[in-house]
């Protein structure tokens, strides 16, 4: 592995971790076992591992969306998958990561705020749209309220002070608030299918849609 990308893994982790704003590039360069002279070869700053991060996080959860809209044959499925890709996006731009982002580093902080108000926004809205006009989603709703609501719930599933890994597993709160949304919005075909996906797994859904067997035509 290029050393640049070695370092630039090792400070992701580090900043998933731990927050930002408490790793240095000392401590960057100390996990490694090489020395901050090196890492500076690379980085100039702790700034420009910062955006990398970000533009990480906002290049995989761009690209997972881009080939699960391929992929898909039905938006409620879809919207499902988007919901999970963006609740993942979320869990690594943790609340402790954004306001490290928001207090200190100005340029990756605009980065995952557009990301999260214009792509992920936008991808949301238009599934729905796309429900609506096959008939899955009801039509009397308005869509940009019910799309900002889910965005702001998944902030909700992903804030650990509201569901601690000690009292709550990883995905069940939500797969548990992802059931109750999709199917508040469904046409009476829309909860047919919705029924057709709890009967073949004997849940609603999981988070790797590419082992579900719907997925095989």
């Amino acid at each position: 592995m290029e050393t640049s990308k070695k370092i630039a893994d090792k400070a992701h982790s580090l900043f998933k971790r731990y927050g930002i704003r408490s790793i240095s590039m000392d401590v960057i360069a100390s996990e490694l076992r090489i020395s901050k002279k090196t890492v500076y070869q690379f980085y100039s700053n702790k700034d420009s591992l910062v955006d990398t991060f970000v533009d990480t996080a906002i290049d995989e959860n761009t690209f997972r969306c881009k080939v699960l809209i391929e992929k898909s044959d039905d938006a409620i499925i879809e919207l499902y998958f988007l919901l999970v890709h963006a609740l993942e996006f979320y869990n690594i731009i943790n609340p402790a990561v954004v306001y490290d982002l928001e207090k200190n580093h100005e340029l990756a902080y605009s980065k995952f705020n557009g990301h999260k108000t214009l792509f992920i926004h936008q991808t949301i809205k238009a599934t729905i749209g796309r429900g609506v006009t096959a008939g899955l989603y009801r039509n009397d709703f308005d869509i940009n309220v019910i799309t900002r609501f889910l965005l702001e719930s998944l902030e909700l599933i992903a804030n650990p002070a509201v569901f601690p890994s000690t009292h709550y597993s990883k995905i069940k709160p939500a797969e548990e608030l992802f059931a109750c949304l999709i199917s508040g919005i469904v046409t009476t075909a829309g909860m047919d299918v919705v029924n057709t996906y709890k009967n073949q797994r004997g849940i609603m859904f999981l988070s790797n849609y590419e082992d579900l067997p719907f997925w095989d035509h």
